[in-house]
């Protein structure tokens, strides 16, 4: 369907902009259409009644139909794209209770010692990470809904009587799952065009709608709007079934064959296509409302032959970027050794302007460190950053990727006090000995090892054990079917059917960690500055009366950050062993579990709950941001920091890792401060330096925001691995960015 020409459908957003805000918080329902949310709950509920002995995959498909099939919808006239169900979160709210049923049931003193461990502030476990997926977007949309309910017949043919009763209940679910999602665009194109005679004003987009809910998701799409319309369907039914999807894919690899083929067929302007984006992405925003920690796209990077995938289509979502100026959707830009400086400039200046929903990858590291893990180098190009940073291989991959968060940090307290935490007096972890008696830097140190070796340890048997119940409360025919060897084999994600499957664990406070192992040396057995006995008592009663102890520590050590090589080498021991130990684990689907360095915003729960630290932290304070240095202790500047962080092997980090740099506005202005900004990312990345993020801003400018909220409502910070408006944020967190040091030269 030709779009060009019909003036009334083109240059509105703006004008709608503001309305358009607030469509998930008032969503209209045509009560004609379906059932009511609780009309639609009853009906789940007598459904699951009548069939307590189905498997659950065929259970939770059933649901699933009745939900997309029976449910009231809604069309907003205003929009170009439908997606309004009114099916009240009963899907996601059962799998939620099988959930509960399922850890009520587990083994009571593993659940009762993750809890323990988290509330002390040494680790956060989930029972299950079923919030980090993305389905196999290109896999989808190349043949449609109509290719993979074919394929996964053919399967299920070919296998005949050898089939397994899992692999039919698998199949099955499959295709009730995709005829049902097919059946609701019929659904939206009969109501779309019943709405034409009562909003004639908006016609033409209805129509549009119409004509496009008749293509896809049943068909392959033919054209850009199909194309995000399929995507973007296919996100909210995927999270109404219970899944959260962190990444839309690799927006200018995957879309762009839609877009050239409208442009050069005449089909749709470059403006209008800018114009369909933001749409598209405001409805991410609006979603959220800036609340939660984004959705992630993905741009630049290689295909698989290790092509270079930059194109026109790169610079026009940027474009539709900047005039958003929303800090949602994030956007991840993954460069090569030949990624054109035309887009390093653009990004930098994007960045430099505050608009800041941006993490630079590494490209070249990235692939590297999942060859390193198992990959193959084409599948290993053909990644997407999971989440915030973690690749996972699109369409083969289940990643996982948050299933453990590790404070590096609590073991050096846990090491002090031979396994006991000081703060609550529990013993957490092994018995290493009396650090008073260790004659030697390198006793502490294994002392050290040992504590987060046992917590690791017992966190992955935790992870092995509790994937077991996965295939049983959160089976998810709707991505299975795109992911290669799913169908092939007849099992869902939950069963390992994947091609690849891992989990993920993140090692957070790695600053801290360091710099309080670092401290220990030089001052208890290099200078004999303190015993062990004045430096344990100082930590205990929080350096209270022991302020010259305390800043000398703060001082008058080395940090990391600062290209000492002494701390180099020993952060480098610290993430050696960190990372040999996750990568010696299985996980319950029968893959490995990966490593990564970033803290999130952990970085505060975590640091509540941890005692002070001998790196002159007090007990509460914030651990450090990312794998680089504590607030205010990169010293030396951005040089520096960049060549101690590049002394890590990120190839070791497959999950991922991530450098925050905060700027003064006055480093990065004019065109020599642009060059100097891409010189620096260029330098990063050149040694080996793996993820960066930034926050370029005034540090009076944050503090003038706090006293007059309401003239800075669209200034911009990026906190962790999402951005927010800094007006948002709570008193708490916005001092915690007053008091990061920005830098004013690189």
């Amino acid at each position: 369907m030709t779009l060009t020409g019909t003036a009334p459908l083109w240059s509105t957003f703006e004008t709608l902009r503001e309305g358009l805000f607030d469509q998930f918080q008032a969503s209209t329902f045509d009560p004609e259409t379906g059932l009511t949310p609780d009309e639609l709950e009853a009906e789940i509920r007598s459904y699951l009644a009548a069939h307590r002995d189905q498997p659950r995959i065929l259970q939770r498909a059933h649901m699933f139909r009745i939900a997309v099939t029976r449910a009231q919808i809604g069309i907003d006239p205003r929009d170009w794209f439908v997606d309004k169900l009114n099916h009240g979160g009963i899907v996601r709210r059962v799998r939620d209770e099988w959930v509960a049923a399922a850890k009520a049931a587990a083994d009571i003193e593993e659940n009762h010692w993750s809890d323990r461990l988290e509330e002390l502030g040494a680790l956060r476990l989930y029972f299950l990470d079923l919030g980090h997926i993305s389905p196999g977007w290109e896999r989808m949309l190349s043949g449609g809904l109509s290719g993979l309910i074919e394929e996964a017949r053919g399967y299920r043919e070919a296998l005949g009587d050898t089939a397994s009763p899992d692999q039919r209940a698998f199949y099955e679910a499959v295709e009730i799952v995709y005829s049902a999602i097919i059946e609701l665009a019929a659904r939206f194109t009969r109501q779309a065009r019943a709405m034409i005679s009562t909003h004639p004003d908006a016609a033409p987009r209805l129509e549009a709608i119409a004509h496009t809910c008749t293509r896809v998701p049943a068909h392959a799409p033919e054209t850009f709007h199909e194309a995000l319309q399929f995507a973007w369907l296919m996100h909210e039914l995927i999270e109404m079934e219970g899944e959260w999807v962190r990444s839309m894919g690799h927006f200018d690899r995957t879309f762009y064959p839609y877009f050239k083929a409208d442009i050069d067929a005449g089909r749709l302007t470059t403006v209008q296509a800018r114009e369909l984006i933001k749409f598209l992405w405001y409805k991410y925003y609006a979603r959220t409302r800036g609340k939660h920690n984004g959705k992630n796209f993905v741009f630049a990077g290689q295909y698989p032959n290790g092509s270079e995938v930059v194109n026109t289509l790169t610079y026009l979502a940027l474009d539709a970027y900047e005039e958003l100026n929303t800090p949602d959707p994030k956007l991840s830009i993954r460069f090569t050794s030949r990624t054109p400086d035309e887009l390093y400039r653009r990004v930098a200046d994007l960045i430099r302007k505050g608009h800041n929903a941006f993490v630079l990858l590494n490209d070249d590291v990235a692939v590297d460190a999942l060859v390193k893990r198992g990959k193959t180098p084409e599948d290993a190009r053909f990644y997407l950053p999971i989440g915030c940073y973690e690749p996972a291989v699109e369409g083969k991959e289940v990643g996982c990727t948050m299933n453990l968060v590790m404070n590096l940090a609590k073991s050096v307290e846990l090491a002090l006090h031979d396994g006991r935490d000081p703060l609550s007096n529990q013993q957490i972890g092994p018995h290493t000995g009396d650090p008073r008696a260790f004659a030697n830097f390198d006793q502490l140190f294994e002392a050290y090892a040992r504590q987060l070796q046992a917590m690791l340890a017992r966190s992955a048997a935790y992870m092995a054990k509790h994937e077991q119940v996965w295939p049983e409360v959160s089976p998810s025919p709707v991505i299975a079917a795109t992911i290669d060897d799913c169908l092939a084999l007849g099992k869902d994600i939950s069963q390992g059917g994947a091609h690849y499957n891992s989990v993920g664990c993140t090692g957070a406070g790695l600053a801290n960690a360091a710099d309080a192992l670092l401290a220990i040396k030089r001052t208890v057995y290099d200078e004999g500055r303190f015993t062990m006995d004045e430096l344990v008592e100082a930590l205990d009663h929080n350096f209270v009366e022991r302020e010259p102890l305390r800043q000398y520590l703060l001082n008058r050590v080395p940090k990391w950050g600062t290209d000492d090589a002494e701390s180099n080498d020993l952060t480098n021991r610290i993430v050696n062993t960190y990372c040999d130990t996750v990568h010696s684990f299985r996980n319950g689907r029968g893959g490995g579990a990966q490593a990564s360095l970033f803290t999130l915003d952990y970085q505060w729960s975590m640091g509540a709950a941890t005692g002070a630290l001998p790196d002159g932290r007090r007990a509460g304070d914030g651990l450090a941001p990312g794998c680089g240095a504590t607030a205010g202790q990169d010293r030396e500047g951005v040089t520096a920091l960049i060549h101690s962080i590049s002394t890590l092997d990120f190839t070791k980090t497959p999950n991922g890792a991530v450098l925050d740099i905060t700027l003064h506005p006055s480093a990065v202005a004019g065109d020599d401060g642009l060059e100097a900004f891409v010189t620096l990312i260029k330098t990063f990345f050149a040694q080996g330096g793996y993820a960066l993020q930034f926050n370029v801003f005034d540090i009076e400018m944050l503090r003038e925001a706090q006293r007059h909220p309401d003239r800075y409502a669209t200034l911009q910070i990026r906190v962790t691995g999402w951005s927010v408006y800094f007006t948002t944020l709570s008193k708490e967190i916005q001092d915690q960015f007053i008091l990061r040091h920005a830098h004013h030269a690189l």
